[in-house]
């Protein structure tokens, strides 16, 4: 299997707490993995310390088949929160351009895909009078703008409308044939059900599944949502 990131026995501690258990799972290249758990599973922990965010205590961590750090590599993960941390007073168009030159973007034309954020008319407001759906776009299209090869999203598809969830899936999908992938928490089961290829599950710092197929769920399940619940039953509500 080709994967973009791979977790080997990672254990992390806060405050002398377990957080990881000595975790390990594997995010295949061109797939869009669930991460799924109930709250305070490790979720979030684990998405820091892939996007280099946290320490962890033991283990390691693969990115594109190499042990190295992620801010030497030519194609870097990319993290984004449930809810972006954008300059709120500069306007779209400024905290893109901001973006661009941050990231130093070669392109000769950066904003040549612009267009599918369907975003002409918000890009002139303050960013502090957009609908976090369009500040969840200019945060994803300023994050592509890298040439990640690997997303990590933290309940990213919350609070987003319909419209601007088609968009934004449609952009993802196209990102991972492209030869990406992206890792993506969520609480939504029915749109992940239907838009991710696998799933993790963790609780309590430990992973129940790595890299199990949703179509082989939805077999053996009506919906993700029976699996996920009758999962947790069975590991005593772990």
């Amino acid at each position: 299997m080709n994967s973009i990131l791979e977790f080997q026995n990672v254990k992390k501690i806060i405050e002398g707490k377990p957080i990881l258990k000595n975790i390990s799972f594997v995010v295949p290249k061109r797939k869009i993995v669930a991460f799924l758990g109930p709250n305070g599973a490790g979720k979030t922990t684990t998405l820091k310390i892939a996007a280099g965010l946290l320490e962890h205590e033991s283990g390691q961590i693969i990115i594109n088949e190499n042990e190295k750090s992620l801010y030497k590599s030519t194609n870097p993960v990319m993290f984004i929160p449930d809810y972006p941390l954008l300059y709120e007073e500069l306007t779209g168009f400024e905290y893109v351009e901001m973006m661009i030159d941050m990231f130093q973007i070669k392109k000769k034309n950066p904003y040549e895909s612009l267009y599918r954020y369907d975003m002409d008319d918000e890009l002139h407001k303050k960013v502090k009078d957009l609908s976090l759906g369009n500040k969840k776009k200019i945060a994803l299209f300023t994050t592509l703008l890298s040439n990640p090869s690997l997303l990590l999203l933290d309940e990213f598809i919350s609070g987003i409308d319909p419209i601007n969830m088609k968009i934004i899936k449609a952009i993802l999908l196209d990102y991972v044939n492209n030869g990406n992938a992206i890792l993506l928490s969520t609480h939504q089961l029915e749109v992940a059900q239907h838009f991710c290829d696998t799933l993790i599950l963790i609780n309590n710092g430990e992973i129940l599944e790595d890299n199990l197929s949703i179509t082989l769920v939805t077999e053996n399940h009506s919906t993700l949502e029976d699996y996920f619940i009758s999962t947790l039953k069975t590991n005593g509500g772990k």
